[in-house]
């Protein structure tokens, strides 16, 4: 793959030209592209910020607010911190598809970079997330190829983790089944093209366009190489046993938000399993950055339903699950993103890094010898 020449062909670079044609960028280009995402987080922002008015001010924004003022700070704390774990979990998977792959990073790189991700969920598809992980293209020189399939996996394996406990928790309750069995359904569909070789030999067949298939010849060969070493029965196994603990730890948000607007409910914490999950799901199937609106809607309807809670009360939870959640990981993201800037502007940094690999990969062969 060749980068564009010129100052010209710089400005034609598009964060899509990006992730399908560059394996490498350099600390202007990326931080310019990183510049364009921002726009997608801050109108993000103030998307989830909108909704959250909307949502107070069905629910009256004085009781809602009142509520919201008056909760436990120390309860609505173990929110943060069962989703802050819920994270580290998942660093867990991050770290074995490192391994599978060959890519060798220091532990601190390795989890500043994938906290920095998180600041991406408000871009469209997470396909931010893909940017972001550039950063592993700088320190260690790997090709693009390989680290994009790690970021896919890891969406997907997310997604795996939160489609499996909406579906349980949907039969146990037996409300919803059908309808959240088929979002999974849909929802895996679009995965089958990025994880599947066979689906994208298939296209390639199928299609006749000269250009596209230039492309896909360029690209995709070696993504799908890339991608088919991650495509086995153990990484499946490995990432569903992180990722459904991992979805179960961030779902309970909504338990301790609930505990912390003072509100006493019978089986919390299987109930607010079901509707963080099922609300999250049905969030997904609009394609909307960070679920919004729909999952919001869903949060209220069914807190108020199930727990037969007033508007204003499930109208406060749900303001609280969403900050402690979505909001929270963007801001967590954020402030990795900035702290992993420093590899791309620090060369002896860029230079550490390539030494720890090295000397990580000369282990290896040792302890194989």
């Amino acid at each position: 793959m060749e980068d564009l020449d010129g100052k010209d062909a710089k400005k034609k670079k598009s964060i899509w030209y990006t992730i399908l044609h560059i394996q490498s960028l350099d600390e202007e280009d990326y931080l310019r592209l990183m510049k364009k995402l921002m726009y997608f987080v801050g109108a993000g922002f103030l998307a989830s910020f909108l909704i959250f008015f909307i949502i107070a001010y069905i629910g009256g924004i004085g009781k809602v607010s009142g509520i919201i003022l008056n909760s436990n700070l120390y309860l609505y704390s173990l929110a943060f911190i069962a989703v802050l774990f819920s994270y580290l979990i998942r660093f867990i998977k991050w770290n074995y598809y490192l391994k599978v792959t060959g890519i060798d990073v220091p532990k601190k790189k390795s989890m500043a970079i994938y906290l920095s991700l998180y600041s991406m969920d408000l871009t469209p598809g997470k396909l931010g997330r893909v940017l972001a992980a550039y950063t592993l293209n700088r320190v260690t020189k790997k090709k693009v190829t390989k680290i994009v399939p790690i970021v896919t996996m890891d969406i997907f394996t997310d997604f795996i983790g939160i489609g499996i406990l909406a579906i349980f928790t949907a039969l146990y309750f037996n409300k919803f089944v059908i309808e959240v069995l088929a979002i999974d359904i849909l929802l895996l569909l679009p995965y089958l093209f990025i994880l599947n070789s066979w689906f994208y030999r298939l296209i390639k067949k199928m299609v006749k366009n000269e250009r596209f298939l230039k492309l896909f010849n360029i690209y995709g060969d070696e993504y799908f190489a890339s991608q088919s070493i991650l495509n086995t029965p153990k990484t499946y196994a490995i990432s569903i046993l992180v990722s459904v603990p991992a979805a179960f730890l961030n779902a309970s948000a909504l338990y301790f938000s609930l505990l912390a607007a003072h509100i006493k409910v019978s089986l919390p914490v299987i109930e607010t399993i079901f509707i963080a999950t099922s609300s999250t799901i049905f969030g997904m199937i609009t394609g909307i950055p960070g679920n919004l609106g729909v999952t919001d809607g869903s949060l209220v309807a069914l807190i108020s339903a199930l727990f037969s809670l007033n508007l204003n009360v499930s109208s406060a939870v749900t303001i609280m699950f969403r900050f402690a959640t979505l909001w929270f990981g963007v801001i967590i993201g954020g402030v990795f993103l900035i702290y992993t800037f420093r590899y791309w502007t620090n060369k002896d940094v860029i230079k550490e890094g390539l030494v720890d690999s090295i000397n990580t990969a000369k282990q290896r062969i040792k302890k194989k010898i």
